[in-house]
């Protein structure tokens, strides 16, 4: 039988209208292909109907055809008994005052925000859809409660973590291989109940925290929201009365939409009215104030798709339904006068990524501490007091040092020695590394006197005999010396001290190269550069002895933060105590924060010291 040639020119399909998607059926209305995508990307893909009428609503929003990419962002949120107790929660918590975590719901962070274009959205939710199907949960999530002045919050036990960040970092990889960026939350997963709150509402706030039962019956749900990035930095208000523009420059209210206005707007009013950008329309536009009522960032994100977290009990058999979490995706609202197709049908195909695609990466440690005591702060002018005319040092109290190194006494002025408190500190911290089986290979220390000192302490303790290498880059920030540059002790005056200085070292930032100025974002940059470096030029694990800015500097874009403002600096500051000690331990997910194996030193004058508040 004689085989049919190849047709050149084929007569072209026709799709027929109830096969064609939620775009197709866009496109064929005449919108075009960028306000389609961008559409239904803010109504979660939900239908036609509604993305054609978000298109209708926003044809004045001055962004419609801009290429501006929406934010997404992948939480855990309590269901149940836990969830209807945080609701009281912060219902009672906004009546002492708005704090930070009111802003959200009640929420754990496994992916923060990342952007993604329009015509992405339903592969980033397909992709968040496979990758939960591939674990299931044997445990409960189990919670602990965690109180300080400046946060409160419940933490995942290590044991429930570990579950939830490999679904973080799978969906990561996931997201890579369509070319979008994102970070998994790899640090301490937690759920925030207050941050940010003035310090008179601590103690009634803490009373609230302890009133809730962290561990009561919970049931969890994994949620991927996106937002519009205009809100970034932005208040969310409700509008709860309608106003109808009297003026060109106003905004028209409608019951129930959101305005977002900008951070320090309201109190900044003199008059009642402020500028916002409407949700519901994207417009612009002076509104009274008093026509609308703050609410969380998150009422008006949209969600994509929620996936029930089940426990199963180890000891328990379960059905193959039962392993496989149902997924629940907002339903889609249709045109009733068109006739098309529901989303296809959710894949549950398990794609398990093997141990060997992991990047193998040697674990390592560094351990940052802070110095101990110093003199100039224990005595403050004690110069004048301790030296005789003839330049001899005599101590007049036990807790100064019994001697001090021979240099111009000028120069302690800005660069002072550690107390005798300070040096049994740094012995302490020592010997407890030692009973910890701490193992370091190499030591860098500010060329602060009383950074050399600390350190040298640390080594003798630990009884280890490795040389200490002077690095100048380790500097606390330089704002904190208006005076210039202290005049520290060269390598050949310490050793001549008695201090086992590395002397064939050759400084990552030479002394002569630090700035004369710089803000709290350069001190951030230099620390993290140097930390970098010091990473990279060594093996084994690091032992750090810098300033009480340092232990945040040097870890917290090494660990995937962002530089905070230079107030928070200060505030920081406040809270790492003498010999404060930080860990940052590397794996396959980078470096990450972790309380150091030994418990911190604490006396009269020396507060215990909670490297949670460094996260």
């Amino acid at each position: 039988m004689a085989t049919l040639p190849p047709r050149k020119n084929p007569t072209p399909t026709k799709i027929s209208k109830q096969h064609l998607t939620p775009l197709q059926t866009l496109l064929q209305l005449g919108f075009p292909k960028h306000r389609a995508e961008k559409a239904l990307a803010a109504t979660g893909h939900r239908g036609v109907q509604l993305a054609s009428d978000w298109l209708l609503a926003h044809v004045r929003d001055p962004t419609l055809d801009s290429d501006t990419q929406r934010q997404y962002v992948l939480y855990a949120c309590p269901t149940g008994p836990l969830a209807e107790q945080l609701e009281v929660f912060w219902s009672e918590s906004k009546d002492l005052r708005w704090n930070s975590a009111h802003n959200f719901i009640p929420h754990i962070t496994l992916v923060p925000f990342f952007d993604a274009p329009d015509e992405f959205t339903e592969e980033l939710t397909n992709a968040f859809e496979n990758v939960v199907h591939q674990d299931g949960l044997h445990e409960h999530i189990e919670l602990e409660t965690y109180v300080s002045h400046n946060f409160m919050g419940l933490f995942v036990k290590d044991v429930n973590a570990e579950w939830l960040k490999n679904i973080a970092v799978r969906y990561v990889n996931k997201l890579a291989a369509l070319g979008i960026t994102a970070e998994p939350r790899v640090k301490s997963l937690h759920l925030t109940l207050a941050y940010q709150f003035p310090n008179m509402l601590f103690h009634p706030l803490r009373l609230m925290v302890e009133k809730l039962g962290p561990n009561i019956s919970a049931n969890w749900e994994l949620r991927l929201y996106s937002r519009d990035s205009r809100l970034q930095n932005l208040h969310v208000h409700k509008v709860t009365h309608a106003h109808v523009p009297r003026e060109h420059d106003e905004l028209e209210l409608r019951v129930g939409d959101y305005i977002y206005i900008p951070e320090g707007a309201c109190n900044a009013s003199t008059d009642g009215w402020v500028e916002g950008i409407s949700w519901l329309t994207g417009i612009s536009g002076h509104l009274p104030l008093n026509h609308t009522k703050r609410t969380a960032e998150s009422d008006s994100w949209t969600l994509h798709a929620t996936v029930p977290i089940i426990a199963i009990d180890n000891k328990c058999e379960s059905t193959e339904d039962e392993d496989v979490p149902k997924v629940r995706r907002p339903p889609p609202v249709l045109s009733s006068s068109d006739s098309v197709d529901a989303p296809d049908g959710i894949s549950i195909t398990e794609e398990p990524m093997a141990a060997s695609e992991a990047p193998q990466t040697p674990s390592r440690e560094i351990f940052i501490c802070r110095h101990g005591e110093r003199v100039d702060f224990t005595f403050g002018s004690w110069i004048p007091y301790c030296f005789e005319s003839n330049g001899s040092y005599v101590r007049r109290d036990l807790n100064m040092p019994k001697e001090v190194p021979s240099r111009n006494i000028q120069d302690f002025q800005n660069d002072g020695p550690l107390t005798t408190v300070g040096e049994m500190q740094a012995s302490l911290v020592g010997e407890a590394m030692k009973s910890s089986n701490i193992k370091i290979d190499v030591a860098f220390t500010s060329p602060s006197l009383r950074c050399v000192q600390t350190l040298a302490h640390i080594l003798k303790g630990l009884e280890s005999n490795i040389p200490i290498k002077i690095e100048p880059g380790l500097i606390e920030w330089l704002a904190w010396y208006p005076n210039g540059i202290p005049v520290w002790m060269t390598s050949e005056e310490l050793i001549k001290a008695g201090f086992n200085i590395d002397i064939d070292y050759d400084p990552i930032v030479k002394a002569k190269d630090l700035p004369l100025k710089e803000n709290a974002a350069q001190y951030y940059e230099r620390s993290y550069d140097l930390t970098k470096k010091i990473i990279e030029s060594t093996v084994g694990n690091i032992l750090i002895v810098a300033h009480a800015a340092s232990l945040a500097a040097c870890t917290r874009q090494l660990t995937g933060g962002r530089i905070p403002p230079a107030a928070e600096v200060t505030r920081l500051v406040q809270r790492v105590p003498y010999l404060a000690c930080l860990t940052a331990r590397q794996d396959i997910d980078g470096w990450q924060l972790h309380p150091p194996p030994f418990p911190p030193i604490t006396h009269t004058s020396n507060s215990r010291f909670d490297w949670k508040v460094l996260m």
